[in-house]
């Protein structure tokens, strides 16, 4: 089975943070500018993810799935996906990374995520 790196939110934000920070949002060109050179390595994350396209091309994988990138498209990965990019040109959008007991904490309810397959990671056996 492959290790790939598994990165939080603190050791990829663009200053330091608290180690308790649950939450970061940010322009993705900067985003990247600062982190494509690991970040376009497969590897995982420990919190959500979701990223919104304006500009630009190339291909984003989500666990060993391709995807076009181009403006208008949104990705939401959650914890433990393996994901990488591979880009064409600039790429322009939104970034958005957030913690499980981030999201949590608006909920009256912890398990009412479970109700969203989107949210929920699927484990299969080998």
């Amino acid at each position: 089975m492959t290790k790939f790196p598994v990165y939080n939110i603190c050791n990829i934000s663009a200053s330091p943070t608290p180690p308790d920070e649950d939450i970061l949002v940010e322009d993705f060109a900067e985003y990247i500018e600062r982190h494509y050179a690991k970040l376009n390595y497969p590897h995982r994350h420990a919190f959500y993810h979701i990223v919104l396209f304006t500009a630009g091309n190339g291909t984003h994988t989500i666990d060993f799935k391709t995807f076009p990138v181009q403006a208008g498209q949104a990705y939401f990965m959650i914890p433990g996906q393996v994901h990488g990019w591979q880009f064409e040109g600039k790429v322009e959008g939104y970034i958005i990374n957030f913690s499980e007991t981030y999201f949590k904490s608006f909920l009256l309810n912890s398990a009412y995520l479970d109700q969203f397959s989107f949210l929920v990671v699927i484990v299969t056996k080998a």
